[in-house]
């Protein structure tokens, strides 16, 4: 009888251990698919910064461009550092509707553009595409959200990734 209980206190601790083991690897399942959710949404939230970088920019352009007389090209000075009088010159062509357009309708103009207007930085960041039917510059960034720049209408869509 005594080997008997012996081995229900060890078959009793055995599946406590199991146990506990299930549930730490459950609470840890848990914890990294909330992690890699978390990474997703800060990759979301990074185009989607760059979206309203985007739309705040177009609307200080479209506002220079009223103020400056309507030009057919307009200069942008981006200051690079707070501390220093490092100013980034860019020259933007503009439509009849004062909104910028690239300067050639390629996929190297889209990407000249984004780079005069958001840096020279964010050309490296996102795939650039053309759709020249719709008038579009399309930028990709790496989670799969986009933004798409129509040409003829200055509107900016941001999509997310799946």
């Amino acid at each position: 009888m005594l080997s008997q209980q012996k081995s229900d206190r060890e078959l009793l601790s055995l599946s406590g251990k199991v146990f506990s083991i299930i549930i730490l690897l459950l609470v840890l399942s848990y914890l990294a698919f909330s992690h890699f959710d978390g990474i997703k949404l800060l990759g979301n939230s990074n185009i989607q910064n760059v979206h309203n970088k985007m739309l705040n920019v177009l609307a200080g352009v479209k506002s220079q461009w009223l103020i400056r007389g309507q030009p057919t090209q307009l200069k942008l000075d981006w200051r690079t550092d707070l501390n220093q009088d490092t100013i980034q010159v860019s020259y933007v062509l503009m439509s009849k509707g004062g909104w910028p357009v690239p300067n050639e309708t390629n996929v190297a103009g889209c990407r000249q553009l984004i780079g005069s207007l958001l840096g020279d930085s964010y050309t490296q960041h996102f795939v650039t595409e053309l759709d020249i039917n719709a008038e579009t510059c399309r930028y990709i960034g790496v989670d799969g959200g986009s933004i798409s720049y129509q040409l003829n209408s200055g509107r900016v869509i941001f999509l997310t990734a799946k």
